[in-house]
């Protein structure tokens, strides 16, 4: 894998909104809270676009390629943060020709939606890609623990080292099964790894640390989606589980509800008898952690740990 080169003080880093609209004000406070970190951010010329019929895009898929290509292609870019999730990269994905990334490695960064583009980089390029909050995101971090996962993203694009274990409390994970492995971490959200099922950036699982996370899915759809992940024989190939929760997912069940979350995983990720941690604090979580995708890791299902043992910048 090739990690891209680090971010330093003064770098531009390119905000892009493939997927849904960006609300203005979140992303003109995101854009600030960037500068403050001593960058300059350059805003792509459709980050604020409205899609003319379908409000749940941002500008059209001409739109929202053209400012994807632009900034992989600009060599003064040195990264793209999406702005934030929703729903569109799936849209791009004819527009997504192994000829767009002959640039060298940037620094590309998102989560939810930005899955499929995270699929896309990883089939054609060896490039590290980073699962983390969004631009917008970034200003919604609260309470205690934003510190921490504000640190952890900052650390993770800055700094040319191992980040070493990542700071996950225990308390909050469970072993669904146990054991330790190492390989390069891969994954992210669960509707759109499904979802890219049947494309030419289906998911390649083979000896990866598997993330997997979603948000306001009722149980049987979550169940929906790891089925087709399993018929398709990608979830088999696995060498571990890092799954860190569907949140919002209880708001669509009954108090007394048979349809339980961790009963589903361990349904149907128990049986794989790879080691397996639930509720790592990533994706969809107030404070999430930022995990470099192509990294390799240890996971240590007994410990309840995720190390990071590769720099993920150069």
């Amino acid at each position: 894998m090739r990690p891209p080169p680090r971010l330093r003080a003064g770098d531009q880093i390119g905000i892009i909104a493939p997927s849904g609209p960006v609300p203005s004000e979140e992303l003109f406070q995101a854009k600030s809270l960037i500068e403050r970190r001593g960058y300059k951010v350059v805003l792509g010329d459709h980050v604020l676009a409205q899609h003319p019929t379908n409000n749940y895009l941002a500008g059209t898929d001409e739109e929202r390629f053209s400012d994807l290509q632009n900034f992989l292609q600009r060599l003064d870019i040195n990264a793209i943060f999406c702005a934030r999730g929703g729903y569109g990269v799936q849209r791009l994905y004819p527009k997504l020709t192994p000829q767009l990334f002959d640039a060298p490695p940037k620094i590309v960064t998102g989560y939810s939606d930005i899955t499929a583009l995270h699929l896309a980089i990883s089939h054609y390029t060896d490039w590290i890609t980073f699962y983390s909050p969004n631009a917008t995101s970034l200003v919604r971090l609260d309470g205690v623990k934003s510190e921490v996962a504000l640190n952890c993203f900052w650390k993770m694009l800055e700094e040319p080292q191992p980040f070493g274990i990542l700071p996950a409390s225990p308390q909050t994970i469970e072993t669904l099964v146990g054991g330790a492995v190492e390989g390069p971490l891969a994954g992210g959200c669960l509707s759109l790894l499904a979802h890219a099922c049947g494309s030419r950036f289906q998911p390649d699982f083979r000896g990866k640390l598997v993330l997997i996370e979603d948000v306001n899915e009722p149980v049987y759809r979550v169940d929906r989606y790891l089925t087709q992940l399993l018929n398709a024989g990608i979830l088999q190939e696995a060498a571990g589980f890092i799954v860190g929760t569907v949140t919002g997912w209880r708001k669509h069940e009954q108090e007394d509800s048979l349809n339980q979350l961790y009963s589903l995983w361990e349904d149907l990720l128990l049986p794989l008898g790879k080691p397996t941690i639930v509720g790592f604090p990533f994706g969809h979580e107030p404070n999430p952690l930022t995990l470099p995708l192509g990294v390799r890791a240890q996971l240590d299902a007994d410990a309840k740990t995720l190390t990071i043992l590769e720099p993920a910048v150069v």
